[in-house]
């Protein structure tokens, strides 16, 4: 007969702590963390955004661009919110409890989340691999886009579904691989195209303005940033997370990030993969294709999963599949009436998702201002802390509010950066709103629920 302890392993092995802190037996240390946040948030996009890069600005515009702006701005927002999510041990959407309320953390994550990422950009991550695969292999029926979309779905929704510890597996061999295929491309194209000088003296085929390029390097990760508590509540201490983090930001990072810079200036297209198979990678493209693409999605699933859980009544490991589905079978589908435009959907889609960056702010403010100085609990393991029998309010106003004021500046107001309005602005009205009703003793909590552990409810 199993005990009760067994028992409980069993049940969490798929749904990886999905509404509950994740033990410190189920935690991991800082090379671990390290290698999965680095091939999680890292792999194939930044490799684009490198192109883009490449394509508007030359290798020292880039390099101030990624380094003095996007870098550290992404390395402080990632740090605080893999602190929270160490600390706490909850998933980034069960940690907007906190300052949303469980009601208004279920609503913001189902559309910011399970929408944007699980559904969305599944779909189009997965079309995009059908695309690729079938310009690979052209005239084989199991690499059609809408073929290899279905089969390409179904690998990342498996992956998804076993949960963190299959982004852990895969981070050990495409943190790697991603590394070696960049330094090898970037040898190729020095040696071919003239040496690190060209590099240095590579004039772009277009215009890009520094604050255009710090705004893109933003952009890139500023979601990945904001959900990064989906990953570092595996971290064994909070020191480990945010060194992972900053880590990854400064090493792995600006080297793939730069690294495609260089390759677009030296051989002239700004799609990363093109010019790898210009410099004869067709191997290396493929790889970095079918990983790359791989565990990007499998994150996008992953996070979907946990705030789709949250939302419904049911197992994380369930949900990765359902909207792992109909995520597979819209790419599919586009992928069979090819020639559809998906601009309209990414841009309302990329609409949603910028209003994530608002919640950001309000739970920054929360965790690291409101709990401790106004709330007066210090220890930030107990600031998100989720205590079976405790009750907890359903709505809170204040939280909801400060989200409405940094999306409304972050959507309308075109000076600056709009990621970092947004999180500056909520921020700021989080604060001021709790500090009003706090010291007028005014009620911004309401509705009651018993927490009653980490069951699906």
């Amino acid at each position: 007969m199993s005990s009760p302890d067994s028992t409980r392993h069993k049940r969490f092995t798929f749904d990886d702590y999905s509404l509950e802190e994740v033990p410190i037996t189920e935690r991991y240390g800082l090379y671990n963390l390290f290698l999965t946040l680095s091939a999680s948030f890292g792999a194939i996009a930044v490799l684009f955004a490198g192109g883009v890069l490449g394509g508007g600005l030359n290798f020292v515009g880039a390099t101030i661009a990624v380094l003095t702006g996007g870098t550290t701005v992404l390395a402080i927002i990632g740090a605080l919110s893999g602190a929270i999510g160490a600390y706490s041990g909850l998933s980034t959407y069960v940690g907007w409890r906190f300052p949303f309320g469980r009601a208004g953390g279920k609503i913001l994550g189902f559309a910011l989340i399970t929408i944007t990422t699980g559904i969305g950009w599944f779909a189009v991550e997965s079309w995009f691999f059908g695309v690729v695969m079938n310009e690979i292999f052209p005239h084989n029926p199991f690499f059609s886009v809408w073929a290899a979309a279905l089969w390409g779905g179904a690998l990342m929704i498996l992956s998804t579904y076993i949960g963190y510890r299959a982004l852990s597996f895969l981070s050990y061999f495409i943190l790697p691989q991603h590394v070696w295929l960049v330094a090898v491309g970037l040898l190729l194209a020095i040696s071919i195209h003239g040496g690190w000088g060209a590099v240095l003296t590579a004039v772009p085929k277009s215009h890009m303005t520094l604050t255009e390029a710090i705004t893109d390097t933003v952009g890139l990760y500023i979601a990945g940033s904001l959900i990064a508590p989906d990953i570092t509540r595996f971290a064994r201490r909070a020191r480990d997370a945010v060194t992972a983090w900053v880590l990854h930001m400064y090493v792995f990072y600006p080297f793939l990030i730069l690294g495609a810079v260089a390759i677009v200036l030296l051989t002239g297209s700004v799609i990363i993969t093109e010019d790898m198979l210009k410099l004869g990678m067709g191997v290396g493209v493929l790889l970095i294709i079918v990983l790359g693409q791989w565990i990007i999605n499998t994150v996008n699933l992953y996070s979907g999963s946990l705030s789709f859980t949250n939302a419904v009544p049911i197992r994380r490991d369930y949900s990765s599949v359902i909207i792992g589905i109909v995520g597979t079978l819209l790419a599919a589908y586009w992928g069979y009436t090819a020639g559809a435009s998906l601009a309209p959907f990414e841009s309302f889609i990329s609409l949603l998702g910028s209003l994530l960056p608002a919640a950001g702010g309000s739970v920054f403010a929360e965790f690291f201002v409101v709990k401790p100085y106004l709330d007066g609990i210090k220890d930030p393991k107990q600031r998100f802390k989720l205590e079976a029998g405790k009750e907890y309010p359903e709505v809170n106003l204040v939280g909801l509010l400060s989200f409405s004021i940094g999306a409304i500046v972050g959507i309308f107001v075109p000076i600056g950066i709009a990621a970092i309005n947004a999180i500056l602005t909520a921020f700021a009205a989080h604060l001021l709103l709790a500090y009003i009703f706090k010291k007028a003793h005014m009620k911004y909590e309401f509705g009651k629920y018993v927490y009653r552990g980490g069951v699906v409810r």
